[in-house]
């Protein structure tokens, strides 16, 4: 049983003093006020005596300032985007801001939800990975005023800070990268998404296969977003089977990891039968 949380009112009452006299010392008024020094030691002695914790709130309300931060992911279990919160916690928490971190699991619903929540909760600002079908509300956000900051992914026509990466030039730089290892026929798995990171991620490796004349060799195969191991599988089957791929790219980290695991259930290795290049780091990657 939690224990009755000590109130302003409790310390007026053990020195004598109205709970207005406590707050304005508490809130360092006292010289301002002109409160004695006798009075004002006695006041924040007995204060540190109850383990008086202000309320955080109520203050903050006061002061127009949360100190809040809201990080909105899809999923805080992909390791990139923990490794992303940590560096987003520490950075907050040099500026002394606290960062309320959510999962969306790339559901428009849960994103709008979250949204909402974060809002109310004070949070003076945003930074948010949009999902699929969120472009409405990014808008919303945009034209509201209210500070956010897209991560990982963006929308071109909203004109919203965002920090990604160059993603047509990631995979036109794996592509290349294959090529000049002497492979050809190169596949490309992706999320069925009508996500801009996405769509950037397979123009730049269908241009540069073209480009090398290889656009007869340009495979790409579209998995469910929500529950793609199945469906990497079959696109793998009939990858290695069908259209003989040499190599392939997954283009997201968790596409990686459920293809890595696929092609070790197939007995398929690595790179003697295909050869495989991922998003991002990965300690699943060093264990393969």
């Amino acid at each position: 049983m939690m224990d009755k949380k000590v109130s302003i009112k409790d310390i007026a009452k053990i020195v004598g003093v109205s709970p207005a006299l406590v707050s304005m010392v508490l809130n360092g008024k006292a010289e301002q006020y002109r409160i004695g020094e006798e009075v004002a030691k006695r006041v924040v002695e007995t204060a540190k005596s109850m383990h008086y914790a202000p309320n955080l709130i109520a203050k903050n309300l006061r002061s127009g300032k949360t100190q809040l931060v809201g990080l909105i992911v899809t999923d805080i279990s992909n390791p990139f985007y923990s490794a992303i919160a940590r560096i987003v916690e520490d950075r907050a928490s040099e500026l002394n801001y606290t960062v309320l971190i959510s999962s969306t699991d790339e559901n428009l619903k849960n994103t709008e939800r979250l949204v909402d929540v974060l809002h109310n909760k004070g949070v003076e600002g945003l930074i948010l990975v949009p999902c699929d079908g969120s472009k409405e509300l990014i808008q919303g956000l945009y034209e509201s005023d209210f500070p956010t900051v897209l991560l990982d992914r963006y929308f071109p026509d909203i004109d919203l800070s965002s920090s990604c990466l160059d993603n047509y030039k990631a995979t036109e730089l794996a592509t290349e990268h294959l090529l000049g290892q002497g492979y050809k026929n190169i596949a490309l798995i992706a999320y069925n998404t009508e996500m801009q990171h996405i769509l950037d991620r397979i123009s730049g490796y269908e241009e540069t296969m073209k480009n090398a004349g290889l656009g007869a060799y340009t495979h790409v195969r579209k998995v469910d977003i929500l529950n793609p191991k199945p469906d990497i599988w079959k696109a793998l089957e009939e990858l290695i089977n069908k259209e003989h791929a040499d190599a392939v790219i997954f283009l997201t980290n968790m596409l990686a990891i459920n293809g890595l695991y696929c092609l070790n259930e197939m007995n398929v290795k690595i790179p003697e039968d295909i050869a495989v290049i991922g998003f991002n780091g990965n300690d699943a990657f060093n264990l393969f």
